[in-house]
């Protein structure tokens, strides 16, 4: 099987060298890996052009700024920006790697080999650990039925059928459900550890994307239920109780404003089917 990488990249001049070390030293390539600056004012477009240089696989493209960055549409956007520019068209799957990663040796091979293990595994990926001294600890947003948004791979007959991602808010979570809505397996390998450099939500606040989280629910058709059971976990996390209520408050906020639902009202109701579906899971578990 043939992997097609895209990253996006936005003032990553300090992140992307470990990345590109760790992709030139996977065991299996990609056929292209494309990499977008989008619109950086740092040295990003000079170490991806560097890399293009030496080698042949890797493309350098140049996305400038249309206006302010927005969490999710953005990346999604200079994805596609990738995706629709790129050379090979004989790919068998699609990955979309955030540019502050470091991806052990066999990353690459071990994903191709679960999609060739079982033709009904639409998306699959790893897990992302942060390194706290010697020790690499398991990322506190990772949940264990969910891939991030950081490392998907997409089976190219998965990806088409689901549409391709939004480019909105929430695409990580719409595509997910999108792929089980017709039939796919999303598949976690909770032992293929990448190495995140910083905290997601680091660049635009904990608080800020709660509120922006629970604006995201309200659109993929969360009821009440759902959303005080995602607002009661963010309230045992610090600052405390602050990210509970600023997902609160997101919701309420797109609830009175009518804001756009992203998702039809048929996989609205599948989603909240599977979301209740794995609460009782874990109740009965625990």
């Amino acid at each position: 099987m043939k992997a097609l990488i895209i990253t996006p990249a936005c003032n990553e001049e300090n992140h992307l060298p470990e990345l590109i070390n760790s992709m030139i030293h996977q065991s299996v390539l990609p056929i292209e890996w494309i990499i977008v600056d989008d619109g950086s004012t740092d040295n990003t477009s000079n170490v991806i052009q560097k890399a293009a240089v030496n080698y042949s696989w890797i493309s350098y493209l140049r996305k400038e700024k249309t206006g302010d960055r927005s969490p999710g549409k953005s990346v999604i956007e200079t994805f596609y920006f990738g995706f629709d520019n790129r050379k090979n068209l004989e790919y068998d799957v699609v990955m979309k790697l955030d540019a502050d990663l470091v991806l052990p040796p066999d990353y690459i091979r071990t994903v191709l080999a679960q999609f060739k293990l079982n033709d009904k595994i639409g998306i699959c990926g790893g897990v992302c650990v942060m390194q706290e001294g010697e020790k690499y600890i398991l990322e506190k947003e990772t949940n264990l039925d969910h891939i991030r948004g950081a490392i998907k791979s997409y089976k190219k007959l998965c990806f088409n059928e689901i549409g391709g991602l939004l480019k909105e808010m929430g695409w990580d979570t719409v595509d997910e459900h999108s792929a089980r809505f017709h039939g796919w397996i999303v598949k976690v390998m909770p032992d293929l550890k990448v190495v995140h450099q910083r905290s997601t939500h680091q660049e635009y606040g904990f608080v800020k994307a709660a509120f922006r989280n629970g604006r995201m629910l309200y659109s993929i058709r969360m009821d009440v239920g759902l959303l005080l059971t995602n607002c009661f976990k963010k309230i045992y996390r610090k600052p405390y109780f602050v990210l509970g209520m600023a997902m609160l408050f997101g919701y309420l906020k797109a609830f009175f404003q009518r804001d756009k639902k992203i998702v039809d009202p048929d996989l609205g109701r599948f989603i909240r089917q599977y979301r209740y579906k794995q609460i009782v899971k874990k109740y009965i578990r625990n």
